[in-house]
């Protein structure tokens, strides 16, 4: 019998957990990374290929994000659909992402104008590269 009334009155419970990264690591630059000084070429063999070359008025800029993203879903539910009618249940979600990211401002000739790095921010780059 208690086999039989469990489900009725335990329910079931999912949980569901998702990670993932997307893109490599993102170090901070080097002190040696300065404006009017360093070369398009110092900062690709730094960081590698950019995810995202932007091309700007007079400028060029290479973008380098990672993004981290942990999400979580719970459900609890209990099955009296059968005894009582309409069943009970509680769903509850949450997530977080997080960015890593670079931005080198570049002249037409290859020199560094400006950078910008943020790490573990929900926005990247919003109040910084964009005031």
């Amino acid at each position: 019998m208690i086999l039989f009334m469990g489900p009725f009155i335990w329910g079931c419970v999912s949980l569901q957990i998702e990670k993932f990264n997307d893109g490599a690591d993102i170090p901070p630059p080097p002190d040696e990374f300065m404006a009017g000084k360093t070369l398009l070429q110092e900062v690709l063999s730094y960081y590698g290929a950019p995810n995202e070359i932007v091309h700007m008025k007079g400028a060029f800029a290479l973008h380098y994000r990672k993004t981290i993203y942990r999400g979580m879903d719970i459900s609890i539910g209990i099955p009296l659909k059968d005894v009582w009618g309409p069943s009970p249940n509680l769903d509850s979600r949450g997530n977080l992402s997080r960015h890593d990211a670079v931005v080198f401002v570049f002249t037409p000739e290859g020199l560094l104008k400006d950078l910008k790095y943020e790490k573990g921010t929900s926005r990247p780059l919003w109040g910084t590269f964009w005031e």
